[in-house]
């Protein structure tokens, strides 16, 4: 079934990916350390157990050449697959390495012969909107053995991870969800989960809303209003309670001066799945568990650790409690250059989070958002924009790329969102480069 999803070059390098996996018994997996990465990375894992593989798992959160080797070096001896990363690192590794299998989505330079990189953009498929890590590792794991269908919601969950459901899912995503997921239920809802009303509106981040998010009594005082009770299920409310909750929240967001990208947010087509989750409540479960350190807590659960299951869930409000407070203080804190506003993250190690919720919902859409999380002797850095400003010209990958490289960092990711690190103290510079760059490819935008 594959065959009438992706071309027959990418088949052609599964079947390398096939002698490889065939090779060996024992496997180090790598995954980045976000959501779409912990999604692929409860893929692979359930994938090696189910042929009777050996591995260990390990999450990467710095991709610069001294993490990525220091990283790969720790166990150099076991074949390793890079999932959600790797594309652009493979360079960092020796040109004579034969044990190295990539599955990623990034932009990349040229990867060194000996790697087995397989990127979706190899194979003329949009990596920021057709198909993420998690896609990858389903499309691996299916190739392996085409019972690992089953596992399509995580490549759900790891493509909502990465927004690659805004508007719809596309491409390959789409394809496979087609393809393999005839049985899952749909139904289009209002873009609220949680277990009563009231914490689904309070504990909202996708979408972050003035006045509510965070605000329990703010919540309240609204559901009284419109005569809703908050004790109930998000999924409880009749269709007109639904028209009339929609409506007002909708009114938030246009006042906020959030675009259709962000109003999009606020209704979606929901999956309900076989294992009992939702795909919105799996994907911020998921998402939050890694974004909060917590990645193998996923992980142990879906390939059977069901006690987990408590402290699973548990994490994601913690984490949730957590991001509305750094998301208020940085917004407060925010700056603005000509071409760009950036701001430091509060302690955390949350900038791409921060960045994208304050890039959607909260900050000024002319202008691309960047977060900076300060460490001792390195700067992580994170950066976000929207598709109206891909649109007219911005590449933000470029931009964290070469702007990085003028300050010895390292940075890439994709045209909407990138990343990279920086040394510290090097942080002024970086955003006068960026600045610059920004403003040269967005050359007609209109300020507020």
């Amino acid at each position: 079934m594959l065959d009438k999803i992706i071309n027959k070059d990418f088949i052609a390098s599964l079947d390398k990916a096939r002698e490889f996996f065939d090779k060996f018994d024992y496997f180090r997996i790598l995954a980045h350390y976000d959501g779409d990465g912990t999604s692929s990375a409860i893929i692979l894992t359930n994938a090696m157990l189910r042929a009777g593989k050996r591995f260990h798992l390990g999450f990467v959160k710095d991709l610069s050449r001294e993490g990525m080797v220091k990283r790969y070096e720790e166990e150099k001896n076991l074949p390793t697959i890079f999932v959600d990363c790797g594309s652009d690192q493979a360079k960092y590794f020796d040109s004579g390495e034969k044990n190295i299998l990539v599955l990623d989505h990034h932009l990349y330079s040229d990867s060194p012969n000996g790697v087995l990189n397989i990127n979706a953009r190899d194979y003329g498929i949009d990596g920021t909107r057709e198909a993420c890590g998690a896609t990858m590792a389903f499309i691996f794991a299916v190739a392996m053995n085409s019972e690992n269908s089953d596992l399509l919601p995580f490549m759900i969950t790891g493509a909502m991870a990465d927004k690659q459901d805004m508007e719809g899912f596309k491409g390959v995503n789409r394809g496979l969800i087609e393809a393999f997921g005839k049985n899952i239920e749909k139904k289009h809802v209002l873009n609220l989960h949680g277990e009563t009303l009231i914490d689904s509106i309070v504990y909202s981040i996708d979408p972050f809303i003035n006045g509510l998010t965070g605000s329990r009594e703010g919540v309240e005082a609204l559901l009284n209003d419109l005569k809703l009770d908050g004790t109930r299920k998000p999924e409880s409310l009749t269709n007109e309670e639904k028209l009339l909750l929609g409506k007002h929240l909708s009114y938030r967001l246009m006042i906020q001066g959030c675009q259709s990208e962000a109003m999009s947010y606020l209704e979606r087509d929901e999956m309900i799945f076989s294992n009992g989750f939702t795909s919105s409540e799996l994907s911020v479960i998921i998402d939050a568990n890694a974004k909060n350190g917590d990645n193998s807590i996923p992980v142990e659960y879906f390939i059977g650790n069901t006690s987990l299951k408590e402290i699973m869930i548990k994490n994601r409000k913690i984490y949730e409690t957590k991001l509305i407070d750094y998301i208020t203080r940085s917004y407060k804190s925010m700056e603005k250059s000509k071409n760009i506003q950036f701001f430091y993250a509060p302690g955390s190690e949350m900038a791409g989070a921060i960045s994208g919720t304050l890039m959607l919902y909260l900050a000024d859409q002319t202008k691309p958002v960047i977060g900076f999380n300060a460490g001792d002797k390195i700067t992580l850095v994170s950066s976000r924009g929207t598709r109206k400003m891909v649109e007219m010209g911005l590449n933000l990958s470029q931009v964290m790329k070469e702007c990085a490289t003028k300050v010895e960092g390292n940075g890439g990711g994709h045209d909407i969102a990138a990343g990279g690190n920086i040394p510290r103290g090097r942080e002024k510079q970086f955003v006068e480069l960026v600045d610059e760059m920004v403003g040269i490819q967005i050359k007609n935008i209109k300020r507020r």
